[in-house]
C-alpha cells in the first residue's frame, strides 16, 4: 500500500479514537459545551489535515525529486472533509454503542423486576386479610390502652403497605423510602428494653422531597446493621445518616462490629446482590465504600437522583 495512504489511514484512525474516547465523552459529561466541543473538532481536524497534506507533499517531492510540486487548497479541503467524516462516524458509533448498552441494562432490569415481582407474589398471602387483621389488632391494642403494641402494629402496617404499593415501581421518592426505614427501625426498637445499652440514631440533612431512587435499595444495609451490630450484653450503636446535597445523596450507616469473628454468608450475599442492583441501575455513577475493623462496620453509599 502507498505510504501516503497508510499515513492518511493513521490520521483517520487517530481522529476516530481521539473523539470516541476523549472529546465526545467530555461533551457527554458536560465538561465541554457545544461551542467548545465544535471548536476542538474544527481545530483538531484542520491541524491533522494540514499535517497529512504536508506529509503527502514532502513525500511527493522526495519520491519524484521535483521541487515544482505544490500544495493545493482543494486537496486540503478534501482531506478535511474526509477527516471530519471519521469524526462523525465515531459520534455515530458512540451513540449506537451507548444505546445498545442501555437496552441491555433495561432488559436486565426488566428481568430482575419480573423476578422480584414473581417472588413477591409467591410470598404474598392474602394481603387484604393481613391488613384487616392488623387493623383489628390495632383497635384491640388501643382499646386495652396498650400504646406500645398499637405503635408496633401501626409501623408494621406502614412497612407492609410500602412493600405492596412500591414493589412494582422503578423509582420511589426518598421521603417514602425514609418513612419505610423509620418504620423498620421503630419495629426493631420494640425488641429492646430501656435497660439495654443500645443507642440508635437516624439523621436527615438537606431537602429530600425532590430525590428519587429505586425502592428497597437501602433496607439491606439497615437490616445488616441490626443483625450484626446489636448485642444485648454489650454497648451497641447504630447510626444512620442521610444527607442531600443538590442532586446527590450520601447514605451512611455505621454500627458496632459485634460479629467481627464470624463469617456470615447471608451478609456477603446480601451486599453482593445490592451491588449488582446498583451496577445495573447506576453503572459507574455511584460510589459504595465498606469499611470494617474490630470496633465498627461502616457503609457509605453516594448516588444521584434518578
Amino acid at each position: 500500500m502507498d505510504v501516503p495512504v497508510l499515513f492518511g489511514s493513521f490520521i483517520n484512525a487517530l481522529l476516530f479514537y481521539l473523539n470516541l474516547f476523549y472529546l465526545f465523552p467530555k461533551y457527554k459529561s458536560k465538561k465541554l459545551n457545544v461551542i467548545n466541543y465544535s471548536l476542538w473538532i474544527i481545530i483538531v481536524v484542520i491541524l491533522l489535515s494540514v499535517l497529512e497534506n504536508t506529509f503527502d507533499y514532502l513525500f511527493a517531492v522526495f519520491k519524484t525529486k521535483d521541487n515544482n510540486v505544490s500544495l493545493q487548497i482543494g486537496e486540503l479541503l478534501t482531506t478535511s472533509i474526509i477527516n471530519l467524516f471519521f469524526i462523525l462516524l465515531s459520534v455515530l458509533y458512540s451513540i449506537i454503542r451507548d444505546w445498545l448498552k442501555m437496552e441491555v441494562v433495561k432488559r436486565k432490569l426488566t428481568e430482575e423486576n419480573l423476578k422480584l415481582e414473581l417472588n413477591y407474589l409467591k410470598s404474598q398471602i392474602s394481603p387484604h386479610f393481613l391488613f384487616n387483621s392488623l387493623n383489628n389488632l390495632y383497635s384491640i391494642a388501643l382499646k386495652n390502652d396498650d400504646k406500645e403494641t398499637a405503635s408496633g402494629l401501626s409501623k408494621l402496617s406502614t412497612l407492609m403497605r410500602f412493600m405492596l404499593d412500591k414493589s412494582d415501581k422503578t423509582t420511589v421518592l426518598l421521603d417514602e423510602e425514609i418513612e419505610y426505614l423509620k418504620s423498620y427501625v421503630e419495629i426493631q426498637k420494640l425488641r429492646f428494653l430501656e435497660s439495654d445499652d443500645i443507642n440508635i440514631s437516624f439523621t436527615i440533612i438537606g431537602k429530600t422531597s425532590h430525590f428519587n431512587l429505586p425502592p428497597f435499595l437501602l433496607i439491606n444495609f439497615v437490616e445488616n446493621a441490626f443483625k450484626h451490630g446489636v448485642d444485648y450484653k454489650a454497648l451497641s450503636e447504630i447510626n444512620i445518616k442521610i444527607k442531600i446535597e443538590g442532586n446527590e445523596l450520601l447514605f451512611k450507616i455505621d454500627n458496632t462490629n459485634q460479629d467481627i469473628k464470624k463469617t456470615d454468608t447471608d451478609l456477603k450475599v446480601g451486599l453482593q446482590n445490592v451491588k449488582k442492583r446498583l451496577d445495573l441501575i447506576y453503572g459507574n455513577n455511584y460510589d459504595l465504600i465498606i469499611k470494617s475493623d474490630s470496633q465498627t462496620y461502616v457503609i457509605e453509599l453516594t448516588l444521584k437522583s434518578l
